[in-house]
């Protein structure tokens, strides 16, 4: 009981660490001030740490794998990025312009930022997370019916939050056309969907490829696409067409060599260091020291996963086929 309690505070505490702080995304509006930080981290673990926790909890109780869990996680970030911020649809969202580059006006995105942003969301908001907390502890089943419906009832909340504030802070107010808002609302329910019922597959396989070579896909593709959404000089249809290239080519890497997810959430997360510092650089001596501590704090969480994991975490000495025994064994007994 105790640890899949401290398993379920785990990944609501780490998802919004790594989608908002060690990303630099505090830092979009100067340095704030640690009240409103800690203000922002609450509100942060009340939308992205009770949805990662919930989109892990749904696919591990139906039996599924890294499909619904990534299947999920896109249309967590549809419904974040097209219904509550609506930064897919705002021209003018931050005062950033982020639509400007590729412009489609008859769908009102831009078509860089969408690809960029849903990517984002899929592999660090949700992903990199989940892949963290289950190497430390286990793809059990974490939470009851009391569980769910608390983080359940928190998410709504965090998602009130997150709509009302992206409606009221900001250089204007701005509401989408109610049709962008239909559609987008449609393929959320569409994914939801197509998370549950159309995938089949067991909940995990035995990773058969190196950890190393995981931890290389993982930085190297998640650095390859920060990289592309800094190039200005091309242009953006070219951008967007080679962020789907990366993805895509990634996505058919990792599914040919089959590497352990932890490794390349490890690439993934060391992704997110150097970019949330390159951002604080750029906000005075606070922030290079804040975003420091937090890039230890990191480091130090893929040490101690990579060490301990999840059978030292049990106290049990088994063997890597052995695992995902227990594991099966852990589901069925749980679901019963």
């Amino acid at each position: 009981m105790v640890r899949r309690l401290a398993a379920a505070l785990a990944l609501v505490a780490l998802s919004p660490f790594v989608a908002e702080f060690l990303l630099g995304d505090q830092y979009l509006s100067g340095t704030p001030r640690p009240g409103q930080q800690l203000a922002q981290f609450a509100m942060f673990v009340a939308f992205y740490g009770s949805a990662a926790l919930l989109i892990r909890e749904t696919a591990r109780r139906l039996g599924r794998g890294w499909p619904t869990i990534l299947t999920l996680s896109l249309a967590f970030g549809l419904l974040e990025e097209g219904l509550l911020t609506q930064s897919l649809f705002n021209p003018n969202y931050l005062g950033i312009r982020v639509l400007d580059a590729g412009h489609i006006p008859e769908l009102g995105i831009g078509a860089p930022w969408t690809v960029y942003v849903l990517t984002l969301h899929v592999v660090w908001s949700m992903g990199t997370p989940i892949a963290i907390v289950e190497a430390l502890f286990g793809k059990e089943p974490w939470l009851g019916r009391l569980g769910l419906a608390f983080w359940s009832v928190v998410f709504l909340l965090g998602c009130v939050a997150e709509f009302l504030i992206s409606l009221l802070v900001g250089p204007e107010q701005f509401m989408s056309h109610p049709a962008q808002l239909v559609v987008a609302g449609l393929i959320v329910a569409g994914l939801v969907v197509l998370a549950i019922r159309g995938f089949r597959e067991p909940p995990s396989t035995a990773p058969a490829g190196n950890a190393w070579t995981g931890f290389a896909i993982g930085l190297v593709a998640g650095t390859g696409l920060q990289l592309l959404e800094r190039w200005e000089s091309v242009s953006p249809w070219l951008l967007a067409a080679l962020m789907l290239v990366l993805v895509a080519a990634a996505a058919a890497v990792i599914r040919a060599l089959n590497p352990p997810a932890f490794s390349l959430a490890a690439g993934a997360l060391l992704t997110y260091c150097w970019v949330g510092f390159n951002t604080a650089i750029g906000e005075g001596t606070a922030a290079i020291i804040e975003q420091s501590v937090l890039v230890a704090l990191a480091v130090a969480l893929l040490v101690v996963t990579a060490v301990r994991g999840p059978i030292c975490l049990a106290g049990i000495d088994l063997s890597p086929a052995d695992e995902s025994t227990v594991d099966s064994r852990e589901v069925s007994s749980t679901v019963d």
